[in-house]
């Protein structure tokens, strides 16, 4: 029995031993069933004092915060990406992403019309330096995604053994929380590689088109005439003068 019980009991015992009496003298009577009967429920009530108290306990475990997180990694290696779509201007923000890939790579004839040889080299050099920001864009997201697989390895690490310690439901959540973002972080790593990629290949298929366009204008600048050629405008020189001798 621990001293806090004692204390109860004995309590409970001096209450029952110094109850008076009707009338005015005073008479002592111990009652062994009385006695028992109040014991017994001195000893109920600590124990369900003790019952609350290990709850509380229990709550408060769960309610712990984790004390360790790594959500300052995760978040980082995701401002990565962004910094790189970001640096890409309009490319991927815009609303009207036909407009831009229009004015850079023209996909009409009519579009080339008025174009010289040095204006057409000029827009062919433009497309070759798009081609390479595009190929450094590429490689700078698989770079970014490399670097970052150890330290994503040691977080998982981390996680899974703060995650086994946890104290509480509370901070066993948490870990599952972060745990899931790390998830998340990959899954867009994935994603900017698979959007850089594909940037890259658009833009390949729009300067074929722009080239086939101006091939076709130029075709049609040589060709214009040929359905309706004019007249000539003198006779025609005899080739065998002697033949009529």
């Amino acid at each position: 029995m621990t001293r806090k019980r004692k204390c109860l009991v004995l309590a409970a015992a001096a209450a029952a031993l110094l109850t008076p009496t009707a009338g005015y003298s005073v008479q002592i009577v111990f009652d062994p069933t009385n006695f028992t009967q109040i014991v017994e429920q001195v000893g109920q009530d600590v124990e369900l004092v003790t019952q609350f108290h290990q709850e509380i306990q229990n709550q408060l475990s769960m309610l712990q915060g984790w004390g360790f997180t790594e959500l300052g990694g995760i978040l980082q290696s995701m401002s990565l990406y962004q910094q790189v779509f970001s640096a890409a201007g309009d490319v991927y923000s815009s609303l009207q992403p036909g407009d831009l890939l229009n004015n850079q790579f023209p996909d009409l004839p009519a579009s080339f019309k008025s174009v010289t040889n040095g204006q057409i080299a000029s827009m062919r050099q433009s497309w070759d330096q798009e081609e390479r920001e595009v190929l450094i864009e590429n490689r700078t997201v698989q770079n970014d995604t490399y670097l970052d697989m150890a330290p994503t390895a040691q977080r998982i690490q981390e996680y899974v053994e703060h995650s086994n310690a946890a104290p509480g439901a509370t901070a066993a959540v948490q870990a599952g929380n972060e745990e899931l973002a790390t998830v998340v972080a990959q899954i867009q790593s994935i994603q900017a590689q698979e959007i850089t990629t594909g940037r890259t290949e658009v833009e390949q298929d729009a300067e074929e088109q722009a080239e086939e366009a101006y091939a076709e204008q130029q075709r049609q600048a040589v060709r214009g005439d040929w359905a309706n050629p004019p007249p000539p405008s003198t006779s025609l020189a005899d080739a065998f003068p002697m033949a009529n001798q």
